[in-house]
Parts: structure tokens; sequence; C-alpha cells
């Protein structure tokens, strides 16, 4: 199977790969912002796979942010989790007041950086994790950006912005100084899509 159709065949044929049947379902958490559901699951074959976690959150979205000048707006900030301080894209979740993905980065952008836009690009979504989590990560470009406002005063949410030659951006995230795999994905994206991606070769480094 070598040609592009048989592999967009391949590829779209699922008929052999149906979904689980879910027996019954329980929330173990249950709040704005995560919900954790276990459900009990049998395959087509009839295995039984229980409790299969699966985690509810709110979809997101990234923001390639780039200025007139080809420079990108990156933000760094505590993350818990990894307790880590990391390298990022400015993002995050989508309100349910939110009319689209545009607006809520347009929300975003406003409330991290204090920089807006009025060229705005959709480049795609993302799935964080199709295995466990039922939300998506949406793409998105702003062309032009500049300061129009004062950050929001989140003591939640301390964020450092930082100005950067998109080529340094490329470089960091090849180098692993960006660990956020949604945000790598998404910068890779939307610079290819922009015709910005510049990546470095070996010889570059030398």
């Amino acid at each position: 199977m070598d040609s592009k159709d048989d592999v967009t065949h391949l590829l779209t044929d699922t008929a052999d790969l149906p979904p689980w049947e879910i027996k019954s379902s329980t929330y173990l958490v249950h709040d704005r912002w995560l919900k954790v559901r276990a459900d009990s699951c049998v395959t087509a074959e009839g295995v039984e796979i229980a409790p299969y976690y699966v985690l509810e959150y709110p979809d997101w979205v990234e923001i390639i942010a780039l200025d007139a000048e080809d420079h990108i707006y990156l933000v760094q900030q505590y993350r818990h989790g990894l307790g880590v301080v990391a390298l990022e894209l400015p993002g995050g979740a989508i309100d349910a007041s939110d009319a689209s993905p545009v607006e809520a980065a347009a929300r975003e952008l406003r409330e991290e950086t204090g920089l807006s836009s009025t060229d705005w690009d959709y480049v795609g979504k993302l799935a964080p994790n199709p295995a466990t989590h039922t939300n998506l990560a949406h793409i998105v470009i702003a062309r032009n950006v500049e300061f129009s406002a004062r950050p929001a005063d989140d003591p939640t949410e301390r964020i450092r912005l930082i100005r950067m030659p998109i080529r340094q951006a490329i470089e960091l995230a090849l180098d692993g100084k960006m660990i956020q795999v949604i945000h790598v994905a998404a910068l890779t994206l939307a610079l290819h899509k922009a015709g910005k991606w510049d990546a470095p070769t070996p010889t570059d480094k030398r």
C-alpha cells in the first residue's frame, strides 16, 4: 500500500476500529475547571475495561503573537504540576462566553500580555491527549500585535513577557527549552502556515 490514495483510504476507513460501549459512567470530580469521569467500558470483542478515567476540560487556545518586525511574544510562568518555570505561548481556557476560539485568543492575549491585534488567522486544532482528555487545543496566529492595555493583575498567574526573533523561538523549542508539548506543536504548525518556519540546520550551530 504505497499510493497516496491507498494511505488516505487506510486512514479514513475505521470500520475495523469500532468505539467502546459505555455501560455506566460516574463523575468523581465535577467543578468549573475539571471533571473526572470513571467509565465502565466494553470493547467490540467483549473485553471489559473498568474503570477507565476520562478528564473533561474546556477547550484551550494557544496564540502565536507576531509583531511587524517578525518577533514573537512568549511568556514565562510557574507551573505547579512539574514545579517549574515554563516558557510557553500565551493562551488559556476558552470561556463559555467566548463566541469563538479567535475571540478567546484576543481576550487571553490582552489579559496576559496587554497586546492586541486586528489581524487574526485560525490555524486549526489539536487533541491534547485523545486517550483520556475530551478537549481540543485551538491554534491562532495574531499578526502585527501592539500594546494596547495593561495586562490583568491576577495574583494566581504571574507572567513574564518575552519578545524575541522568531528563529530564536524555534531554536529554543528544538533545543527542548519549551517543554509544553501542545505549545511546541502549535508553534510548529502556525509558523509553517505563516511561512515563517525557519528551522536551523545542524551546520548552523557549528
